[in-house]
């Protein structure tokens, strides 16, 4: 007779790895299958090389954010913590509550989950993309590319979801769950680069600024960030632009940029010191009027969108109206959006598996008995500073120890 593990975790990253790890500690016979050459590979790319592991400030999700809230409550950032720190993971957190090693290597992270993962007996299993999962009313049957079947108790689905294929994003998971009768939302790259018209960033490739900026889709205002924006020659890029890229839905949404936010004083005051400017640089091309304030390749593009003329013209040639635009342009800067990088170039997927139909206290599906979602493939996603490793590591652990 062939073995039946008490339980079959789909995906090895940071949810389904976790996951494994904890089950396993509690007793279980455990395999984990991937279907990439190696497990963790979205951890090692973390925080640039640092892995960012969690962030104990306010919990910053969308999708199922009422979810993620109950998951948290469940398993707290002290508690993933805790466990950590069981596992032998020392972790360190800086000024804006953004957790990590405190090696600041992602190898260190993955060195301890490898150790834990071989001391606690998971069976790994790489190379092994899974092609169907069968529940029969007892076990499941896990089938995978190369012809093998498997069969468990428990099933849990970690597989993650589309974004960055070269890490092993994958759709996998989705399809297994659909198999299932799960429901999902549909799916969408977030924290991605924006792709732009070409016209409103000409000449401004390789320049950073800080700024607010606001989405806008049909006239209404969806979501605003303010940090450093990086224009590039397909468009931009940045923290704060990447946390907005999930609330691009259609080509008619639009930024507007605003690039005196950071500037204490009011419109009319800075329109006194324009006027000022007007008259002490009156014989010099207009684009000087905003030298002092911003960066030149950005001072034109401000006034090559509010219309005024550069072909000869002088500063002292502007008029009053013509200083209240460029003010205005430089803090309602507008860039039509013509899409995203796509999940090639996304941090994370936004959609997903409903969260509606699993229980956050024991990540269980309220549909299939036996079978658990962890981690990305669930209708959640948060933004840049370890929310979403958390999230994954949080319901792996839930997860693990309720199996």
């Amino acid at each position: 007779m062939e073995k039946i593990y008490d339980v079959i975790t789909v995906g090895a990253g940071a949810s389904g790895i976790i996951c494994s790890i904890r089950a396993a500690e509690r007793g279980k016979s455990v395999l984990l299958l991937e279907k990439g050459d190696r497990p963790g590979r979205k951890i090692l790319a973390s925080g640039n090389g640092r892995c960012n592991l969690m962030n104990c400030g306010t919990l910053k999700y969308y999708g199922d954010d009422a979810f993620a809230g109950k998951v948290f409550r469940k398993c707290s950032e002290q508690k993933l913590a805790d466990y950590f720190r069981h596992l032998g993971l020392m972790t360190c957190t800086d000024s804006e509550n953004r957790v990590y090693p405190f090696s600041n290597q992602s190898a260190t992270v993955m060195n301890i989950l490898k150790a834990a993962m071989e001391v606690n007996g998971v069976q790994f299993m790489n190379n092994s993309p899974v092609t169907a999962a069968v529940y029969d009313g007892k076990q499941f049957n896990v089938h995978i590319s190369t012809g093998k079947q498997f069969q468990s108790r428990k099933l849990v689905i970690s597989c993650g979801g589309e974004a960055q294929p070269k890490l092993g994003g994958t759709r996998d998971g989705y399809q297994i769950l659909e198999s299932m009768g799960h429901s999902i939302a549909v799916t969408a790259p977030a924290l991605v680069p924006l792709e732009t018209d070409r016209r409103s960033i000409s000449g401004l490739s390789g320049i950073r600024a800080g700024c607010h900026v606001g989405i806008y889709s049909k006239d209404q205002l969806m979501h605003s960030e303010e940090g450093e924006i990086l224009f590039t020659d397909y468009g931009v890029s940045g923290i704060c632009i990447m946390q907005c890229a999930r609330f691009v839905h259609e080509n008619q949404a639009w930024l507007e940029i605003d690039f005196l936010h950071r500037i204490r004083f009011g419109e009319e005051e800075l329109f006194k010191e324009i006027k000022r400017h007007r008259e002490m640089y009156r014989n010099l091309s207009p684009v000087i009027l905003m030298d002092g304030i911003l960066a030149e390749k950005i001072s034109y593009a401000v006034l090559k969108q509010a219309g005024i003329p550069m072909k000869g013209e002088k500063a002292g040639d502007l008029n009053d109206d013509n200083l209240r635009r460029i003010i205005y342009t430089a803090s309602h800067y507008r860039i039509n959006i013509t899409g995203t990088r796509g999940f090639d170039y996304a941090q994370v997927t936004s959609g997903g598996a409903e969260c509606s139909e699993f229980d956050p206290s024991t990540m269980s599906s309220r549909n299939i008995p036996g079978l658990y979602a962890t981690g990305e493939v669930l209708n959640v996603d948060g933004d840049c500073g370890g929310y979403n490793l958390m999230f994954a590591f949080a319901s792996g652990l839930i997860a693990g120890e309720q199996i």
